[in-house]
């Protein structure tokens, strides 16, 4: 009779330990961040910033029940990024999912705060049917509210997002930000990639009280100038002004290219593009070449034939520089008609590569370039075989005045040793929304010092290998027809998920089957 006590007195004190661990479990938050650079946890600056709230901010999803995977991978992602802000917010900071009885109601509520529906495709009964969901946010405080739209993709972006819809709460001022921006040069843009230059704007706006300078008389001086590509001669004082902010010890981030699509009646070429502008860089000892870089590693869009995809070497994926914070995190970087950028020989400043190609490479020659040729030689063996091409870099050191005499009734300044230029050989390179317009914004933090920004832009969720884009990126594959290649890539990822397991249970089941036979027999 004691013995069977003992036993059950053992068995309670189990059971007893066990319910102590689960509510324990249930209380505690314990949640190890392995991934590398710590992504899926926020950063230092978003805990300190959410905590440091003057305000408390509810945030409200609007999320349909039923999502197509991408929205729905986009809404896991930001319900973990949420948990995380409310769990480090110390009370400021409360998430909650809006609840209507139907879409319906869901889709006007949502649209009355502002988050427009989507129009998805989702399998509904066997069947694929067209169906308006939502999916997007809305920042509640201070008697203020803001809605933001999710869009899929931005998983690894949605932190920097958030955050720039906190600091309007507290309205923390932003850095003070110079921008040139050719009249002509603008004009073209516009005609060529008119939403891709909205975004930018907006997005420089959200960043830095902007000041806007068109050299022609001096301009405000600010730590930082942003000079956009022009594509014809500037005149003679624009060119003084934007040499004296240099010498006064003024710190530029440029996006200038030697090549410009020109369209008329008679069809469309790329040409070079001849500014004054490379006169006044060449004095300083900064080149760039009238040439377009090539890379095997490239975009691939459709080619000549039905059916056919063609590699396109003159839109080359760029590295970015280990060593420079303002270029890691970004795997994907895409450049339109980037030209080389060098230091000429006996210049006095100091280089360092930003971004280049791989050591599968090649030239392009102006004037006329002959992108045509690229794409059918682009697969020719040995067509691309040259070493890396720097196509931004950045220049410090010995400036000396393009000038010898003052233009204006100003002081003049004949050199400076504190000036700084990074220099990127693509003009549109900001105009790509993602990788080359975060790493043109990066820069500028780079120069104004504002490190938090950069780690938030640059946090990178890397995509799993089994995504079937990345996988046939990476083993290059090139199927003629691509959505079906990827439909059966996704059917193999699925068995191997469910064979995979079995197989290695088996494999285990053998082995230690095996390893008792061999003892017996020992025995």
């Amino acid at each position: 009779m004691a013995q069977r006590s003992q036993i059950f007195s053992s068995y309670l004190l189990r059971v007893a330990i066990a319910v102590m661990v689960l509510l324990v479990g249930g209380l505690l938050y314990l949640r190890q961040d392995a991934s590398r650079d710590r992504v899926y946890s926020l950063s230092k600056h978003s805990r300190t910033t959410v905590r440091a709230l003057k305000d408390k901010v509810l945030v409200k999803v609007f999320a349909s029940r039923q999502l197509p995977p991408e929205f729905s991978n986009l809404n896991r992602a930001l319900k973990d990024l949420l948990e995380e802000f409310q769990r480090n917010s110390r009370g400021k900071f409360r998430y909650e999912y809006a609840r209507f009885a139907t879409n319906e109601e869901l889709l006007s509520q949502a649209s009355a705060s502002g988050i427009q529906p989507y129009v998805a495709h989702i399998q509904e009964n066997d069947e694929l049917v067209s169906k308006e969901i939502v999916l997007g946010l809305v920042l509640e405080g201070a008697g203020k509210s803001q809605p933001m739209v999710l869009i899929p993709g931005m998983e690894s972006r949605m932190e920097y997002q958030i955050m720039k819809e906190l600091n309007k709460f507290d309205a923390r001022p932003l850095p003070d930000l110079t921008i040139f921006a050719d009249s002509l040069s603008l004009m073209y843009q516009y005609a060529n990639n008119r939403n891709e230059l909205a975004t930018f704007i907006y997005e420089l706006s959200q960043n830095y009280n902007i000041i806007y300078t068109d050299l022609k008389t001096a301009p405000r001086f600010t730590p930082v100038m942003l000079c956009l590509g022009v594509v014809s001669d500037l005149q003679r004082i624009q060119l003084y002004h934007l040499d004296q902010y240099l010498m006064q010890g003024g710190q530029i981030v440029m996006t200038q290219d030697r090549a410009y699509v020109y369209s008329n009646n008679y069809g469309t070429a790329v040409v070079e593009t001849e500014s004054n502008l490379f006169k006044l860089l060449d004095h300083y000892g900064i080149h760039i070449h009238n040439n377009l870089a090539l890379d095997r590693e490239c975009e691939i869009r459709k080619g000549a034939g039905l059916g056919t995809q063609a590699p396109y070497p003159f839109i080359p994926m760029i590295r970015g520089n280990p060593k420079l914070d303002y270029t890691r995190g970004f795997d994907s970087i895409y450049h339109f008609l980037a030209s080389e950028v060098t230091l000429l020989p006996g210049a006095r400043l100091k280089y360092s590569p930003v971004l280049q190609t791989s050591d599968h490479s090649n030239r392009l020659l102006g004037p006329v370039f002959q992108v045509e040729e690229s794409i059918n030689r682009g697969l020719e063996p040995g067509y691309l075989n040259q070493p890396p091409i720097t196509v931004a870099a950045e220049f410090s050191g010995q400036f000396n005045s393009f000038f010898t005499e003052a233009l204006t009734d100003s002081t003049f300044h004949a050199s400076t040793d504190k000036a700084r230029v990074i220099l990127f050989g693509d003009s549109e390179l900001p105009l790509d929304f993602g990788a080359g317009a975060y790493v043109v914004l990066n820069a500028v933090d780079h120069l104004l010092g504002r490190k938090e920004a950069i780690e938030l832009r640059s946090r990178n969720l890397r995509p799993s290998l089994l995504s079937t884009g990345v996988f046939m990126e990476r083993f290059k594959i090139n199927p003629s027809d691509p959505d079906r290649t990827s439909a059966m890539l996704k059917t193999w990822f699925k068995l191997g998920s469910i064979l995979g397991p079995l197989a290695l249970l088996l494999l285990i089941g053998a082995g230690v089957a095996i390893h008792r036979k061999v003892r017996k027999v020992e025995a």
